[in-house]
């Protein structure tokens, strides 16, 4: 006799089809992931951390001469290539077609990187905080969800980590970070946007801040920013793709 489970996810198939979005092959509801097994092996997944100012690999946690001097983040981390038409193509679908389920295909790349690098990690960020770069709530109403947040609540779940997301707030409505020309305009766009409630939570604490992608570095700067301002002792800042 067939589960209820199993039958709703034949009805899914039948009625929601679900293909992989590079090669189209048919994927099984069950799996809840948006591309087939061989072509998430055609993503290249990174196993180092990176300065966040120079994006150059890092040695295991030794900050570079930048981070040091110029970074709120204290580390970057960062699992894929943006210019993989792959992940370009599911950051695209995820953020600007509103496909949300899109988030367990990305999430996958996220856990993957994390399970390579945690060998180098694990002795500073084995008990820590996660949180997610959050979206002003107009954006959040007309999207329907935070990607980021969607990233940081599968990842959170999957390693056992608390998820906070009840102190970093977006009290500004900013542009996207996208629609900005310059490096310069980006930062000046995203400064003042952030607020923190409930600082308590974060004192001296160590943070994995989440974001979908790593350009230039504005948002997450500036997250970490506050977060240090308000007692948060050390920052990961993760990320997709940069």
């Amino acid at each position: 006799m067939l589960s209820l489970g199993r039958i709703k996810n034949f009805i899914s198939d039948c009625l929601f089809p679900i293909f992989c979005l590079n090669c189209g092959v048919f994927i099984k509801a069950e799996e809840r992931r948006y591309l087939c097994s061989n072509c998430f092996k055609n993503i290249n997944i990174y196993s180092a951390l990176f300065c966040p100012i120079c994006l150059k690999r890092i040695g295991v946690l030794k900050k570079c001469y930048h981070s040091n001097k110029k970074s709120y983040l204290d580390f970057l981390g960062c699992a894929t290539e943006y210019n993989n038409p792959l992940v370009k193509n599911l950051l695209h679908c995820f953020k600007y077609q509103f496909i949300k389920e899109i988030g367990l295909t990305l999430s996958d790349i996220l856990i993957v990187y994390w399970t390579k690098i945690w060998p180098d990690v694990k002795a500073r960020f084995s008990n820590c905080l996660v949180i997610s770069i959050p979206l002003y709530h107009r954006r959040f109403n007309w999207r329907g969800f935070n990607q980021s947040e969607e990233l940081a609540r599968v990842f959170a779940n999957y390693f056992r980590l608390p998820l906070v997301n009840n102190v970093l707030i977006r009290k500004k409505n900013t542009p996207p970070q996208v629609q900005v020309e310059n490096f310069e305009n980006r930062l000046n766009n995203i400064i003042g946007a952030f607020q923190i409630k409930n600082s308590s939570l974060i004192k001296n604490k160590k943070i994995i801040l989440i974001d979908d992608v790593f350009t230039s570095g504005a948002t997450l700067q500036e997250g970490a920013k506050i977060l240090k301002e308000n007692g948060a002792k050390e920052i990961i800042g993760l990320v997709i793709a940069k």
